[in-house]
C-alpha cells in the first residue's frame, strides 16, 4: 500500500476517533450546556402556588370543621342515652357506638392533613422566597420580603389555632370511650342515672371544644380567603 493511502486512511480513521474521544472526557471537566442550567420561574408561577396552597388549605379546613360536626352529632347521641330517659337502651347504645366510631375516623382523618399543612405551607413561602429574589428594585424587594414574612407570621397563628382547636377534642373522646365501657356492663335506666354528674362535665367540656374549633376554622377561612385576587 502507497505511503499516500495510508496517510489518507490515518487520517480519517483520527476524524472518526475524534467524536468518541470527546465524548470519553471526564464530564466534571466540561463546561455546563445551556440546557443544564436552573429553569427560570415564569411570571404566572407564583399565582398558580398562590392558588393550590389557598385551595389545600381550605380542604383541610373544612375537614376539622367536619369532625368538628360529628363530633357534636356524638355528643348528641350520648345526651339522648344519658341525660334523658331513653325508651330505646339498646338502640341508643349502638347509635352511640357508631357516632363515636365516626367520629374517631373523622378526626384521625383532620389530624393527619393537619400534619400536611405546615409541608404545605413552607413549599408555598419558598417558591414565594424565590420569587422575590427576582425583584430588582432594592425598595420593592424589601417591602416584597416583609409582606412574606407577615404571612408567614398569620399562616403560624392560624396552624397552631386548628392544632389547639384539634387537641381540645381529646379529652371528650377519651371521657366518650369510658363511659361506653361503663355502659357496656352496666346498661340500665339506674347506670345512666349515675352518669349524670360526668355528662354534665362532658357537655361543658364540648361546648368549649366546638367553640374553639369554630373560631380557628373561622380564622383559617379569613386567612386563606385573604391571599386570593378578586374576581369580576
Amino acid at each position: 500500500m502507497s505511503r499516500r493511502m495510508m496517510g489518507i486512511i490515518n487520517g480519517l480513521a483520527l476524524v472518526l476517533l475524534m467524536p468518541v474521544v470527546a465524548a470519553s472526557q471526564d464530564p466534571q471537566t466540561s463546561q455546563p450546556t445551556q440546557a443544564s442550567q436552573p429553569a427560570e420561574r415564569s411570571r404566572t408561577q407564583g399565582l398558580k402556588e398562590t392558588e393550590r396552597f389557598i385551595k389545600s388549605g381550605a380542604a383541610i379546613t373544612q375537614k376539622l370543621a367536619t369532625a368538628n360536626t360529628q363530633t357534636q352529632s356524638t355528643l348528641d347521641a350520648y345526651n339522648a342515652l344519658v341525660t334523658q330517659p331513653s325508651k330505646d337502651m339498646k338502640g341508643d347504645y349502638k347509635r352511640l357506638m357508631k357516632a363515636k366510631d365516626a367520629m374517631d375516623g373523622k378526626v384521625a382523618d383532620a389530624r393527619a392533613k393537619l400534619g400536611e399543612m405546615q409541608k404545605m405551607g413552607d413549599a408555598y413561602f419558598s417558591g414565594r422566597a424565590e420569587s422575590i429574589k427576582g425583584i430588582q428594585d432594592k425598595d420593592l424587594q424589601s417591602r416584597a420580603q416583609l409582606r412574606l414574612q407577615d404571612n408567614q407570621k398569620a399562616f403560624a397563628g392560624v396552624l397552631d389555632g386548628l392544632q389547639q382547636a384539634g387537641a381540645a377534642v381529646d379529652p371528650i373522646r377519651q371521657q366518650l370511650d369510658d363511659q361506653i365501657t361503663y355502659l357496656g356492663s352496666d346498661l340500665s335506666p339506674s347506670g345512666t342515672a349515675s352518669l349524670r354528674p360526668n355528662a354534665e362535665k362532658l357537655n361543658q367540656q364540648g361546648h368549649e371544644a366546638f367553640s374553639k374549633i369554630d373560631e380557628a376554622v373561622k380564622r383559617a377561612d379569613l386567612y386563606f380567603q385573604s391571599l386570593k385576587p378578586t374576581e369580576s
